[in-house]
């Protein structure tokens, strides 16, 4: 009898995770906006590539190491982007409290959109990463390190974006954040010099450098673990713990 009763709790708790880590999911790949987000971002990605093609000089090559980080400049603004829509769409809406309603327990929750995302966002930054990488005439071991770089920068930067939003609970004041978190770093670094590295935005120009050394690379990544995972944190929190 009581190893009836484990079992059929064990059944139950897989369903419920895996019923809500599909409405994530779900949830993620109908929103509206997160498609014009996603066609968007690979037409701009297309467009580098085409742009970096046609302006070569004849007879020379090049390879994605060499554009990473001009490429991921206008790449990652979609990132940003779909990461505000995503934690924007359960406040500004009803959908955040039929979220609740679906999955009621909230760290369940929690840790099923942060999957989901996750999930996502790898997803997608590795098939606009990849289709970039082929596109160029050189194709080395630097530039899949580069490439690998690339994949693990936007998946953050749709978590940072995201953990924003949901601590924020304002589309434009997560928006504002990650934009000069993200976009506008790399352009404060004449005025900041070298303090501006502790932004994630400069730091991913640091870690997608090819010419950048190791130890630069791996304070990069760090600083950008440590903002993801500080928004993560705060926007967890917040869901767990507020009324709504």
């Amino acid at each position: 009898m009581l190893l009836g009763v484990d079992e059929a709790r064990h059944m139950s708790c897989v369903k419920a995770w895996g019923r809500a880590l599909y409405s994530e999911l779900r949830k993620l790949m109908t929103l509206p906006a997160i498609r014009w987000a996603a066609t968007a971002t690979g037409a701009i990605a297309i467009i580098i590539v085409m742009s970096a093609l046609q302006n070569k000089e004849e007879g020379q090559t090049f390879s994605f190491d060499e554009i990473a980080p001009t490429w991921t400049l206008a790449v990652q603004i979609g990132f940003v982007a779909a990461g505000v829509i995503v934690a924007g769409s359960e406040h500004s809406t009803a959908q955040g409290i039929t979220t609740l309603l679906v999955t009621p327990v909230r760290t369940r929750l929690a840790a099923a959109r942060l999957m989901a995302l996750t999930g996502t966002g790898l997803v997608a930054a590795s098939i606009l990463v990849g289709v970039s990488l082929a596109a160029c005439p050189t194709i080395s071991t630097t530039a899949l390190w580069a490439g690998g770089r690339t994949v693990a920068w936007l998946t953050g930067v749709l978590l940072l974006a995201a953990g924003l939003g949901e601590a924020l609970r304002s589309s434009i004041g997560a928006l504002t954040a990650a934009v000069v978190l993200v976009i506008l770093a790399p352009q404060l670094a004449v005025f900041l010099g070298d303090a501006a590295r502790w932004f994630p935005g400069q730091a991913a120009q640091i870690w997608l450098a090819a010419g950048a050394s190791q130890a630069d690379v791996t304070s990069a990544g760090l600083i950008i673990l440590a903002w993801t995972t500080a928004a993560q944190t705060a926007g967890i929190v917040r869901l767990v713990r507020a009324d709504a």
